[in-house]
């Protein structure tokens, strides 16, 4: 992909919003570090970025956590955010805003969206039947059904969704159904709700999902099915005792928790806006200059890829240019489990990992395995370690450090004043036009090769040039034009490392007393003083990994 290096852009990124009734774990941090990726290297070739997130924080199962712990769900939603936000913040996940949807501003984006679907007759109301738990007096959201999926057969799944197979449906089709509450059989009553009429806007969904860069290959072929199939009405309504908002116009109906939470990418931008001067719809207005980017799991298609494009498009909003989906995160090729004990919150990793660049590693060893597919991923401990010391230690680390030895040892603390050997310079020259479209296209599997593949370059050339040889045999010069060679190719490996390794970046930075953007990869220093030199990377082995990986740390 050709990238314009003077281009300016504005590109509004988003994470998918967490549930604010659990805590983040690593299958959370796979998405975020991957959105966290893209933002870092956008806002590197100078653009216009806005990187938004929010707690998702609506719906009965707030509600009845808040009532279990005692406390309203107000507190319970502020003490979700406040840890969110720190678990989130200790991996160097540089969001702009995290906000939640539990605000006057998503309040009012989704009273307009519904207002205008009602305007423009995609709102209907049906009388239909739902389950009604007799213990519980309550009617029951499709959240708090559980049962057999009516599709796959699998067992244990939600009364709207199957996690196995990804498909939707209501909670009436879900078999042997039971009350999520208390595990009783739900009895049948009638309530009237609300629906929007998909099918009404096909022809719009059709265009929209073939529009270039909006989806994967694997996962446009995925929706094309779904509208092939028929779309159904949406219900966007839910019975009360519910924590949302109210449906204006209704005595006891409340926005389901899906109308709302998407909206809460356009509300955070409202905010931030609000906050920093400019308008949500320099971003959101249709027809604005600028992209908006979702990062999603594949478990969430469905609801992005036609629901949400319906509710911005209905009300004159821009619609999102692209949909980033990846796939399931499994620990030791199992499946995240509490049961089995395979699930590892965030905050359980930086505990439990001895090493001070142990976040530092987990956004590496991320970015080493994503590629633009929805393939699951597997979280594997001797793959980690092998990863992390063949590319960080065993190849940038040690270039970088008998470089960087060599100026302070030989050149007085200072890059050679030399000029470095053209052909090194050159090839890094033409690796960045590929880094950067691997960047752009989120193949920051490539990214990791290419980069490992220059510095394999660089240590071969240290190793057959060598410049110690040249010092002992008094050619100086000869061993600066190695050593200026080498340090320029570090700078330009980290430069490239930079929206990945932000901390091992920062830390080559301050060798240099530099801050450096997209455009510094190329060979630039000469002369140049350096700081104390410090090793860059610390290895990884299995004792810093053994308190994680073992039964009890994750029990």
């Amino acid at each position: 992909m050709a990238v314009n290096n003077n281009e300016r852009r504005r590109v509004l990124i988003t994470s998918a919003l967490p549930y604010a009734n659990g805590d983040i774990h690593l299958g959370h941090l796979l998405e975020a570090v991957q959105t966290d990726i893209f933002a870092r290297y956008n806002r590197l070739r100078g653009r216009d970025v806005l990187y938004v997130c929010a707690d998702d924080t609506h719906g009965t199962p707030i509600e009845l956590s808040a009532l279990r712990q005692g406390i309203t769900p107000e507190e319970l939603i502020g003490k979700a955010r406040e840890s969110h936000v720190k678990d989130y913040s200790g991996y160097d996940i540089s969001f702009d805003i995290y906000y939640t949807t539990n605000s006057d501003e998503n309040r009012h984006y989704a009273e307009l969206i519904y207002e205008n679907l009602r305007k423009n007759g995609l709102v209907i109301e049906k009388e239909i039947n739902q389950y009604y738990c007799e213990h519980d007096k309550r009617f029951l959201p499709d959240r708090f059904i559980t049962g057999t999926c009516p599709k796959c057969k699998a067992p244990k799944q939600y009364g709207d969704v199957c996690e196995v197979c990804g498909a939707t449906y209501e909670p009436v089709d879900v078999i042997d159904p039971a009350c999520g509450i208390c595990g009783n059989t739900p009895q049948m009553r009638s309530s009237t709700h609300i629906y929007v009429q998909l099918a009404k806007r096909e022809d719009f969904l059709r265009e929209f999902i073939n529009r270039p860069g909006v989806l994967q290959s694997d996962m446009r072929n995925f929706v094309k099915t779904w509208i092939d199939e028929g779309l159904k009405e949406w219900c966007i309504s839910r019975d009360g005792p519910y924590f949302g908002f109210k449906i204006p116009g209704t005595e006891n109906k409340f926005f389901y928790v899906w109308m709302d939470a998407p909206i809460g990418y356009l509300s955070s931008t409202e905010r931030y806006c609000k906050d920093h001067g400019g308008s949500a719809m320099d971003y959101w207005k249709k027809g604005a200059p600028a992209e908006v980017v979702h990062f999603i799991g594949k478990d969430i298609v469905y609801f992005h890829a036609l629901f949400w494009p319906v509710m911005l498009d209905n009300s004159d909003f821009a619609v999102p240019s692209s949909l980033r989906i990846h796939g399931f995160l499994n620990i030791q090729g199992e499946k995240m489990s509490k049961s089995r004990r395979t699930f590892i919150l965030a905050r359980d990793y930086l505990e439990k990992v001895e090493h001070p660049q142990a976040a530092e590693f987990l956004r590496f060893y991320y970015g080493s395995k994503l590629s633009p597919n929805s393939a699951d991923l597997d979280l594997n401990k001797d793959e980690l370690i092998t990863r992390v010391n063949t590319t960080l230690v065993n190849n940038i680390g040690n270039l970088h450090h008998r470089s960087m030895v060599f100026c302070e040892r030989y050149f007085d603390n200072q890059v050679p004043a030399a000029k470095w050997d053209d052909a090194i310079a050159s090839q890094i020259e033409s690796a960045a036009e590929e880094i950067a479209g691997w960047y752009e296209s989120g193949d920051n599997k490539l990214v990791v090769e290419k980069i490992h593949a220059l510095g394999s370059i660089g240590n071969k050339y240290f190793q057959d040039s060598k410049p110690w040889e040249s010092i002992k045999a008094g050619d100086k010069d000869a061993a600066a034009i190695v050593i200026v060679t080498c340090v320029n190719l570090i700078k330009a490996l980290i430069v490239y490392l930079k929206p990945m390794t932000p901390g091992i970046s920062a830390g080559f930075e301050r060798q240099l007393s530099l801050q450096m953007g997209w455009d510094d990869y190329r060979f630039s220093l000469s002369g140049h003083r350096i700081n104390a030199v410090e090793k860059l990377v610390i290895p990884l082995d299995d004792s810093h990994l053994n308190a994680l990986f073992t039964p009890a740390a994750q029990s």
